[in-house]
């Protein structure tokens, strides 16, 4: 692994918490999910999903509103949750072409930010009622309980999925120089 791959996974790893304190304080509006997409795009699915459940296991373990140290399984699923999205992100950037010419790209994207935001929102609601021993319909009535919360949270990632992610990676393709993912 080059030097500059594990410094752009560190920058995004910063980027990531950075970006994650100075939301904390809007309900269900968060950059996270975009950034680490974008670390996978960028750097390949593998280093994709090592920046995210790093980023997210430092996050939610300083975060001043809860840490997740307090209950593991909610920070198992937050950390499991954002590595996939880098995972993702990685797997995503094969369509590259397709996502970033035309407006048809923007949608996908925005779809992306909708079922990530969707699986880590389930992930995490589930964490304590699994962890509690619910079954059936207890566990049924827990997600739907918590899909109202989550609906600003998709509506949120899903806007910046459409109309920043896009905008951001022409920008670093276009700076960089980057025409494959950063060795």
């Amino acid at each position: 692994m080059s030097s500059r791959r594990i410094a752009y996974s560190g920058l995004f790893i910063a980027l990531t918490i950075a970006l994650g304190f100075a939301l904390v304080a809007i309900p269900n509006v968060e950059m996270i999910t975009a950034t680490v997409f974008i670390a996978g795009w960028l750097l390949g699915p593998g280093m994709g999903a090592l920046v995210g459940g790093v980023a997210e296991l430092i996050f939610s373990g300083l975060n001043p509103v809860g840490s997740g140290f307090l209950f593991p399984p909610l920070l198992v699923a937050q950390v499991l949750a954002i590595g996939t999205v880098g995972l993702v992100g990685g797997l995503a950037r094969r369509g590259e072409i397709f996502f970033l010419a035309n407006k048809g790209g923007f949608i996908a994207l925005g779809i992306f930010g909708a079922v990530l935001t969707f699986i880590y929102d389930v992930l995490t609601t589930l964490s304590f009622p699994v962890m509690a021993g619910f079954t059936g319909m207890q566990l049924w009535g827990t997600v739907l309980a918590g899909l109202g919360l989550s609906g600003m949270h998709i509506v949120s990632n899903v806007l910046i999925f459409t109309l920043l992610v896009p905008r951001i990676l022409k920008t670093v393709h276009r700076q960089l120089g980057i025409t494959g993912v950063i060795k």
